[in-house]
């Protein structure tokens, strides 16, 4: 992992969740780019558009300059690979702009501590940036408490995936011995004639990590996925998403609306689509 991206607004959310980029950078030695975007809000109307977006660039420049200052300030950073940008614009295009001109190995992002997995990714710039985004995702809710990759729950539906866009997540396993649940939910109307070929793939994906497969029957997807994590004690949720697949049909409002546990954990997102 040599590049992570780290968006803020300079919240409580975003500076718990500045922890764990600062961490991930440190033990990679990889470069930590840290972004904040600032725009006018669409219901302004004022004579002088130009003098308030140069008072919001000039806020968001100074404020990132007292976040870095801050990071060097501490002995346990200061030789980290740090840079940053103040960028005009929403955070989703402003993400996708630094995609295509760089590579991303991961984006870590703090998100409001919620009810369950879907007020996390659900109604919030987290979800607009897993929906959109290339690159791996870290979502770190604010409850969650202490650093801590070394179990992990893995859910598949076990079809096929594209073995490039796990690099990411095994390098994240391996650097920090993590245990790894593949967890398949299989409901009465699952259809997958290759699953046996796909645990393969999987298999392969995961050599030289410990790791093996936990098969569910349950038709309720996100209560049985819940309640694994709470008493398996993950303290990393993996979702792989790609089209009209698991993850899709997690977060389904019809079903969404049964995620019922207090999950404390950060949420990995291996992206496909």
């Amino acid at each position: 992992m040599k590049t992570i991206l780290f968006p803020t607004d300079f919240s409580e959310n975003a500076n718990h969740a500045m922890q764990f980029a600062l961490q991930l950078a440190k033990d990679f030695d990889a470069r930590l780019h840290i972004i904040n975007t600032y725009q006018i809000p669409y219901a302004t109307s004022v004579p002088n558009v130009y003098n308030l977006l140069e008072a919001l660039k000039k806020n968001s420049i100074d404020d990132l300059n007292k976040c870095v200052n801050g990071i060097k300030s501490n002995p346990d950073y200061n030789n980290l690979n740090i840079t940053h940008d103040a960028i005009s614009g929403d955070l989703i295009n402003a993400i996708a702009e630094i995609e295509s001109n760089h590579s991303i190995d991961l984006i870590v992002l703090g998100t409001k501590g919620a009810s369950g997995i879907k007020e996390i990714l659900i109604g919030s710039n987290a979800e607009q940036v897993v929906y959109h985004s290339k690159s791996s995702i870290l979502v770190v809710p604010n409850q969650t408490t202490g650093f801590s990759f070394n179990n992990i729950t893995l859910a598949s539906d076990l079809t096929p995936v594209d073995e490039k866009k796990f690099n990411t997540f095994v390098s994240l396993c391996k650097k920090y011995q993590a245990k790894v649940t593949v967890v398949s939910i299989q409901t009465k109307n699952s259809v997958n004639e290759n699953e046996t070929t796909n645990h393969h793939q999987l298999n392969e994906i995961l050599s030289g990590l410990e790791h093996h497969f936990q098969m569910i029957n349950n038709d309720d997807i996100s209560n049985s996925l819940n309640s694994f994590v709470e008493e398996n004690q993950s303290n990393i949720l993996a979702l792989i998403s790609k089209k009209y697949s698991f993850f899709e049909n997690i977060f389904h409002k019809s079903i969404t609306n049964k995620l019922a546990c207090h999950t404390k954990i950060p949420i990995f997102v291996i992206k496909e689509k």
